[in-house]
């Protein structure tokens, strides 16, 4: 859901459950009825650690999302804990929604085509204040290899996703560091611009 869609309220208290079954899907409807890019096919996986946690598929196909609880095979899957993933939908400590679902933005094309063509894992390590990092684990097409491990401030990480700040920039100024396969976050840079 990108920054210019309709946003609903999430309640304090959601449930892993009742996000990925009733707020996603709704959230991903009210985006379409906008008019705003959604993907046509594609299918994800979220891996919620810790207690509270456990898998979901979210399913994207003939501008429809299902989803239901249990695994299976994704274009892409998210690892993180149950706490970083309530700060991200709940919008605490600096991150947002896009920390953990793709941006959709006016001008920039649906690339999930591309996206399911992308084999590896990017793990991305988001710096707050006064808290150990947001970590989460994306994995395209449930491949370990190629990896690349993302460092930067949550803030600054919602900033390139939203399409206010420019990975590029923030690269080359320091505010973003990179260990393992350029070439791999070449490819996924190129998802986002």
């Amino acid at each position: 859901m990108a920054e210019q869609s309709p946003q609903l309220p999430v309640p304090e208290d959601v449930t892993p459950d009742q996000f990925f079954t009733q707020l996603l899907p709704t959230g991903f409807a009210a985006q379409a009825e906008a008019g705003l890019p959604t993907p046509s096919d594609f299918t994800m996986r979220y891996n919620l650690t810790g207690a509270g946690g456990g898998e979901w598929v979210v399913v994207i196909k003939d501008g429809q999302m299902t989803t239901h609880k249990g695994g299976g095979e994704a274009n892409l899957g998210f690892t993180l804990s149950v706490t970083d993933w309530r700060d991200a939908v709940l919008g605490r400590d600096g991150a947002s929604v896009a920390v953990i679902l793709p941006q959709s933005r006016p001008g920039r094309p649906d690339n999930s085509a591309r996206a399911k063509q992308l084999k590896g894992t990017m793990a991305v390590e988001l710096a707050r204040e006064g808290k150990d990092p947001m970590k989460v684990e994306m994995t395209f097409n449930d491949a370990a290899t190629p990896r690349t491990v993302m460092k930067v401030k949550v803030a600054d990480y919602v900033a390139m996703q939203e399409g206010r700040l420019n990975g590029q920039e923030a690269f080359m100024t320091g505010k973003l560091k990179i260990e393992g396969d350029m070439g791999f976050l070449m490819q996924i840079a190129a998802l986002t611009a």
